[in-house]
């Protein structure tokens, strides 16, 4: 017989002793009883849980899209620059305009919450993760920059880490060999790439949460 009055109980308490009681518990039967008894306040509970959940993650993205609405506004400042100096080429002309647009408009749609624009910064995150120096060919492209963990093998293997102010893309072809052979992994694309799926996921389940489809509800 439980010698627990578990109705006096919050929410969060009859969740934390769910966690921690055993099946063999005196009050195991008088706790799942109150559960069932309390399902809706219960349920309720947790779709606030996963809102607020839901809300810390869409903040991170907001984040990463001033991040990016700010590289955009360095890479246009570094394109200016080129521009006023001469040494602006077609092409790097074009992938200039192409990167600052790929950053404004990834940036705008993360810090104005747009669900279903967020692949225009996962895909702006992806192409930053990478940056090499392979045979005679060396490319890097960054946002504001990137904390590279790498690989290099120039003189001989060896791995490290790294961090610079780059924005932009930058490409270079040698006529021999790159003077250095590395392949780098910018670690702070890899924690947007995370948030940007963390937060994706969260608002698939904070959406069954809230809109349950008809048969979710239905006894097994």
């Amino acid at each position: 017989m439980s010698t627990v009055d578990y109705s006096k109980y919050s929410v969060e308490e009859l969740l934390d002793v769910q966690s921690r009681i055993s099946s063999d518990s005196p009050n195991y039967p008088a706790l799942i009883a109150e559960l069932d008894a309390r399902k809706k306040e219960i349920d309720e509970f947790a779709v606030k849980n996963k809102q607020h959940e839901f809300s810390i993650m869409e903040n991170r993205v907001k984040i990463i899209g001033y991040f990016q609405l700010a590289a955009a506004v360095a890479i246009l400042i570094m394109f200016m620059l080129l521009v006023i100096d001469g040494s602006a080429s077609i092409l790097s002309s074009s992938i200039a305009i192409i990167a600052i647009a790929l950053n404004a408009i990834a940036g705008y749609t993360a810090v104005k919450e747009m669900h279903d624009k967020y692949w225009i910064s996962f895909l702006n995150q992806l192409l930053q993760v990478p940056s090499f120096a392979i045979g005679s060919v060396k490319a890097a492209y960054s946002g504001l920059g990137g904390i590279y963990l790498y690989a290099d093998w120039t003189n001989e293997a060896q791995f490290g880490f790294s961090a610079s102010f780059a924005p932009g893309f930058s490409f270079l072809k040698y006529t021999a060999s790159s003077p250095t052979q590395y392949l780098g992994v910018d670690l702070i694309a890899l924690f947007f790439l995370a948030a940007l799926l963390t937060v994706s996921h969260a608002k698939g389940t904070a959406n069954k949460l809230i809109h349950p489809t008809p048969n979710s509800g239905a006894a097994d």
